[in-house]
């Protein structure tokens, strides 16, 4: 005879299967999750703790000890991410994104820092930035998601240790680069400057060019935004 326990046990098993199911339904391309899919996938969270899989991960164990800089983006604190994991989205994880390493490290329950593995992650969010995991001319790595619709634009972040000597005294420090994305039309194209942003979108060039002095976007300020402003103009314009 079952006991309340395990009765309760598959029960619970049940429901997760259930809402597990959704995920067999197929979905539209670039659309955001269903509800029921959602619901699954926090069910699974809770469900599962610190058993889920993203806690597989590899020990993070950074060595920057001398190092001027901080190999982090935005943050040397752990953040409350979500991450969407072989499918699976998980809410309130505390994370890491080490640039140096291209690397996203979670916290699991105990506390212990882990590397999840790159090719198991689809996306994940830290403070407000979105970053895909995609392959752009054959360069696989993640991309922050500045813009989309009929262009979008991208941002791929990277941090390098590099080294000078002043005197007889070697100092290693770490600086930051920033790459610009564009995809239109299936193609992939590196921005090297707002100028040639605007010659990539072209078609458009004599509207950006009146939203751009209407708005007073000036690319050397603030690159990032001021690219994006401009994406984002360009995807509400006819095409």
């Amino acid at each position: 005879m079952w006991s309340i326990q395990t009765s309760c046990f598959w029960q619970t098993l049940l429901c997760l299967c259930l809402a597990l199911s959704t995920f067999a339904q197929p979905a539209p391309a670039d659309s955001a999750q269903s509800l029921p899919t959602t619901r699954a996938a926090i069910f699974y969270q809770s469900y599962i703790g610190p058993d889920a899989a993203i806690y597989n991960g590899l020990a993070y164990q950074p060595n920057y000890r001398g190092i001027q800089g901080d190999p982090y983006f935005e943050t040397t604190n752990l953040t409350a991410g979500t991450l969407v994991y072989e499918g699976l989205t998980y809410t309130h994880i505390p994370m890491l994104y080490d640039l140096v390493l291209e690397s996203l490290v979670i916290a699991d329950p105990k506390g212990q820092l882990l590397i999840l593995s790159r090719g198991k992650i689809q996306q994940f969010t830290l403070a407000d930035h979105t970053f895909v995991n995609q392959p752009v001319n054959k360069a696989p790595g993640y991309y922050e998601r500045l813009s989309s619709g009929y262009a979008s634009l991208f941002i791929r972040h990277t941090k390098k240790i590099e080294e000078k000597i002043e005197g007889a005294e070697l100092f290693r420090f770490i600086t930051s680069h920033d790459e610009y994305i564009l995809h239109k039309q299936d193609h992939y194209y590196s921005v090297v400057s707002g100028k040639h942003l605007l010659t990539l979108l072209s078609d458009k060039k004599k509207e950006l060019r009146q939203f751009q002095h209407a708005q007073h976007i000036r690319f050397k300020k603030d690159p990032a935004a001021a690219m994006q402003t401009i994406v984002d103009h360009y995807n509400q314009l006819p095409h």
